[in-house]
């Protein structure tokens, strides 16, 4: 981890300027000239400077020091307007990386004693090239154009080609691809397969990324996010919003699902691992496709945690707990990334040109494009603004005004699903005006390019042979047992009185709400936005999973049974629609009867079922079915055996693998479990004392 010096990188208010390129880069080589410290080093701070092939220097290249291969550097500085660059100290051992947007990164080997890196040459990347070559034979209507993400079926923006369309939750066009791959720029097919292809049936389901950060297995992460990638393929898909590296705060907010876990450790390694399971080392695997690391930034702080809300962040914590997992990301090769609804200290994360620009685009070097949310640049203009629960801080920005400073911040590519031919129409204006410049369009679009190049959408527009409408691949057996996989080591057993593991031999009676309907089980963004509750083709469910792993030991009543396993838990929820906004969340779980009509029930009714079991002689042990920890400890001490499954996805068969020992529990708290609803937000170095620690889990 490192941190940072000076104040300039993350104000407290806007910086009211005119939006431009020139002028943000220009804003920061101002203040390009840090140093970081590092810790553990002894030695002096080096210097040096970076030039191109002409010996011309180069600013705002971004340099750092790390201990490869490590993806998080040690220290990093800016180059200044005369290439030179001023480092705290670095080590034997250590490297020197050097990035800049159009050249190949270039790599030294730290020596010991020399503090001198003198005239560092960054060589123009081949691939930039091939998009002069493109945009050479592009209009400004074509650039606007692919800056441009419609929704399907729709490919005509203006008097271009859209870059990209999309389809929300539970919709999926199968023959979408044929028109769009087919175009002389290829314009991608965007779904948010964020825990597998789940629209389409038959696919394989797997754990929400809260459960993966449970298993703290990056090598298992990186095994689905390439299957994923293979039935997207197969699926005539290409382009990902996923995954999510958010790092979640506070159990009140409706998406803590969405992230791997309330410390940065979980998102810098598991969320590069899913980059690198999609795309390969780099962007060399043959089955890769473009991924979107997302929300940037601090979409897991917000106050109250209220979704799409307001995120108070200090610098250090900027830059110690929300900045790293993109960092690791983007090292990995990274080719998009999605900015967030929410704000940070008050700026609305679609204008912000701080941390778009300046910190995302130049400090870290990203040279992928930068995406907008679902018509998140509208949204901009009612910061806050979560359907039916708040209208939002209506701003004097009108939907002109939110254009020009979300492209002048740094946007890329706008997702304007619902107002194509304003936006369109809009950007012409604007660039008429000289309030969005020739440069900043050219250099989106170079950014977009260069992410299809990069993913071999150019060269090969119809995708890979061995992959593109390979429908057998859609919930394999090979995918299916790495879901079965996930599903054993994300399991955490937080309570265990002698009940587990259970005897083959016994008798156990499988009940509850949650028990046998596999889309209860795999939660939202399954079959549709806010999920389905119904049943999903071709999973498991867990009692069905109990039968497969130990047949004839599953009985029809409790009076047979020894053990009755009783699985309860939330329903599916998205976004906003399971934000927790009352004033008491203890002994509550989310219920639903549909979209419209979310509430929190208490648990009082599972307590009492419970107790009557226990006095009829019988052992119960809880299943819970959940998308965050809870502040249910009255239920959790009335069970005799308590395990978290998360939301376990298409193979619930996972969960009886573990409950009968078949499998050694592994799973671990990727979150302090509260005790009470007081304590939240709870999260690990923040001194309170939850039920249960981060890191938490039994086995046997």
């Amino acid at each position: 981890m490192y941190t940072r010096i000076h104040k300039f990188f993350f104000r407290q208010k806007p910086f009211e300027c005119k939006f431009t390129l020139k002028g943000i880069i220009m804003i920061f080589s101002k203040f390009a000239l840090f140093a970081v410290a590092a810790y553990g080093f002894s030695q002096a701070a080096i210097t040096g400077n970076v030039v191109d092939e002409s010996r011309a220097p180069v600013k705002n290249a971004a340099v750092t020091v790390r201990t490869l291969p490590n993806l998080l550097a040690n220290a990093r500085t800016l180059t200044n307007d005369k290439g030179a660059f001023k480092l705290g100290n670095a080590k034997k051992d250590q490297s020197i990386i050097v990035r800049k947007a159009g050249f190949l990164p270039e790599t030294l080997s730290v020596v010991a004693g020399q503090k001198k890196y003198e005239n560092i040459t960054l060589k123009r990347d081949p691939i930039e090239n091939k998009i002069d070559e493109i945009m050479a034979g592009m209009t400004m209507d074509d650039m606007i154009a692919q800056m441009t993400q419609a929704k399907v079926p729709k490919l005509n923006c203006g008097e271009g080609v859209c870059g990209s369309a999309l389809e929300g939750g539970g919709a999926y066009t199968a023959d979408f691809y044929k028109s769009a791959w087919s175009q002389k720029i290829p314009a991608t097919y965007g779904k948010d397969n964020v825990h597998g292809v789940a629209d389409v049936k038959g696919a394989t389901i797997f754990p929400h990324n809260i459960g993966l950060g449970a298993t703290r297995d990056s090598a298992l992460v990186r095994k689905i996010g390439q299957a994923v990638a293979e039935e997207m393929w197969a699926a005539h898909i290409d382009l990902n919003f996923a995954p999510a590296i958010t790092v979640p705060q506070d159990e009140r907010w409706g998406r803590v699902y969405e992230g791997f876990g309330e410390d940065p450790e979980l998102a810098v390694s598991l969320g590069a691992a899913f980059v690198r399971g999609q795309q390969g080392d780099h962007n060399d695997a043959e089955w890769r496709v473009i991924t979107t690391i997302k929300h940037f930034i601090g979409d897991g702080a917000t106050k109250k945690g209220y979704d799409r809300g307001n995120a108070i962040i200090s610098k250090k914590d900027l830059y110690k707990k929300y900045l790293p997992p993109y960092e690791a990301a983007i090292e990995q090769g990274a080719l998009s990334v999605m900015a967030s609804f929410n704000q940070v200290n008050g700026i609305h994360q679609h204008i912000d040109s701080t941390l778009l620009t300046g910190v995302l685009k130049t400090e870290l070097a990203f040279d992928g494009y930068v995406i907008a949310d679902w018509e998140g640049i509208e949204h901009s203009t009612t910061p806050g603004a979560a359907g039916n629960y708040f209208a939002g801080e209506v701003t004097d920005m009108s939907s002109k005004d939110a254009i020009r400073a979300s492209i002048n911040a740094g946007l890329d590519m706008a997702m304007v699903p619902q107002s194509v031919h304003n936006f369109v129409k809009t950007m012409k204006v604007l660039l008429a005006e000289g309030n969005i410049s020739e440069d900043r369009i050219k250099d989106a679009c170079r950014r977009i390019l260069r992410a299809k190049i990069r993913a071999g959408r150019i060269n090969n527009p119809m995708g890979p042979a061995a992959y593109v409408g390979v429908t057998k691949n859609i919930g394999n057996k090979k995918h299916r047992q790495i879901a079965r996989e996930a599903v054993q080591k994300s399991l955490v057993i937080l309570k265990n009185n002698k009940v587990l593991p259970l005897d083959t031999n016994g008798k156990v009676f499988v009940t509850g709400s949650h028990a046998n309907n596999t889309g209860l089980q795999c939660g939202a963004w399954t079959l549709g936005w806010q999920g389905t509750l119904d049943e999903v083709p071709g999973a498991t469910s867990i009692q069905a999973g109990f039968d497969e792993v130990a047949k004839g030991s599953r009985v029809e009543t409790a009076e047979e049974a020894g053990t009755i396993v009783y699985v309860v838990g939330e329903v599916p929820y998205a976004e906003w629609f399971g934000d927790y906004r009352g004033d008491d969340f203890n002994n509550k779980i989310i219920f639903k009867e549909d979209r419209t009509d979310m509430s929190f029930n208490s648990t009082d009714e599972y307590i009492t079922q419970i107790k009557a079991w226990q006095k009829a002689g019988h052992k119960v042990a809880v299943v819970l079915i959940t998308g965050r920890p809870l502040p249910i400890t009255s239920f959790i001490k009335t069970a005799d055996a308590f395990v978290v499954a998360w939301l376990p996805g298409s193979e619930g068969a996972g969960v009886a693998d573990v409950l009968y020992g078949k499998v050694k529990p592994t799973g671990k708290l990727p979150h302090t479990w509260p005790k009470d609803a007081k304590q939240i937000p709870i999260n690990v170095g923040d001194g309170k004392k939850g039920l249960y620690p981060y890191g938490y889990g039994l086995t046997y």
